[in-house]
């Protein structure tokens, strides 16, 4: 009996065993399905997630395109431009140099000397504190916010004084006959060591001499670069000249109005006379002194007739004037006879 009685606690035993093992091999399985679907559903959530993230980021660069620089910059639509052009000219002109992100003040600069500009990114030297961007010759940085003009113009190896400009062993001076040196800032007339710059400057350095080449328009500016701009009062037999009339908008690349605007004239070259300025407009024609206005010949020469031509206040001779941003125009012809 107790044989029989051993056997049988030693079956239930077993048994008994044998249903634990099978139970937890069970719940083994169990808890492993339940994990490996977690974790599939894991990974397939990050893949997912980073996928979005990576079609939204291409998504905004596809809008945008380029960073923007904060600035107003002309992307005027002009006669003879390529609009895809100046899309291109924009993101060109709104990139930043390695080190932007260091900068206190950016803006726009062109120097011209001789009917001729300078090229700012060969002559930038990394390192300073004034910089020119990589992809836009035009764009100044600086990371001093108490730089003046003269110590950002020295970065680019060029001595500025109020009446002189020196570069590449060349010096130009005001005191020279037929040489005049332009700093203007924002179009108003500045003196380099005593100018601070500021942030969205919009700087035009220009000098002309007795020699500088002033018988064509000269190399052509994009539209969405920099460019001069400024006013311009045409009065014939006192009447004035309404130039917001369509003939007078963008009928000529160098130089035009546009966008219904008659106030504000764009001058897309660094070496436009104003004799030339004045033949691009429909019905006037300006060389030698001479203004002819819808077939009328005006001629200071004639005793009847007077021809006033007036920049900033000051006379100039129309064939030898170079066009400046901010100069305001002042021209009246008139006869008696």
């Amino acid at each position: 009996m107790q044989t029989t009685s051993t056997r049988t606690v030693v079956t239930l035993v077993f048994a008994g065993a044998l249903v634990l093992m099978a139970g937890c091999s069970g719940i083994g399985l169990g808890d492993g399905d339940v994990g490996a679907s977690s974790t599939e559903g894991t990974a397939e959530n990050v893949t997912d997630d980073r996928t979005e993230a990576t079609a939204t980021e291409s998504e905004s660069t596809s809008d945008d395109g380029h960073s923007h620089d904060g600035h107003s910059h002309d992307g005027h639509s002009h006669g003879g431009d390529d609009a895809g052009n100046e899309t291109g000219d924009d993101a060109d002109a709104d990139s930043a140099p390695a080190n932007a992100s260091l900068a206190e003040l950016d803006g726009k600069m062109t120097i011209a000397v001789d009917g001729s500009e300078l090229d700012l990114q060969d002559r930038d030297r990394d390192g300073d504190a004034f910089g020119v961007a990589e992809s836009d010759e035009h764009t100044w940085t600086a990371n001093d916010s108490d730089m003046t003009l003269a110590a950002a113009l020295s970065g680019l190896d060029v001595n500025a004084t109020e009446s002189t400009l020196a570069v590449d062993g060349e010096r130009y001076t005001e005191s020279t006959e037929g040489t005049t040196v332009s700093y203007r800032v924002d179009g108003e007339s500045v003196d380099p060591e005593a100018y601070v710059l500021e942030d969205a400057d919009m700087v035009w350095i220009t000098v002309t001499t007795a020699e500088t080449n002033v018988s064509g328009p000269g190399t052509y500016i994009k539209a969405a670069q920099q460019h001069a701009h400024g006013e311009m009062r045409f009065v014939v037999e006192g009447e004035e000249l309404d130039f917001s009339k369509e003939k007078y908008q963008a009928g000529h690349r160098h130089f035009h109005y546009e966008h219904g605007d008659g106030e504000i004239w764009h001058a897309h070259s660094t070496s436009i006379t104003l004799s030339y300025a004045l033949s691009t407009l429909e019905g006037i024609h300006a060389a030698d002194g001479v203004v002819e206005y819808n077939g009328t010949t005006y001629d200071p020469a004639d005793d009847d007739t007077t021809v006033e031509v007036t920049v900033n206040d000051e006379p100039v001779d129309m064939d030898e004037y170079v066009m400046k941003d901010g100069d305001s125009v002042r021209i009246v012809v008139e006869s008696t006879g």
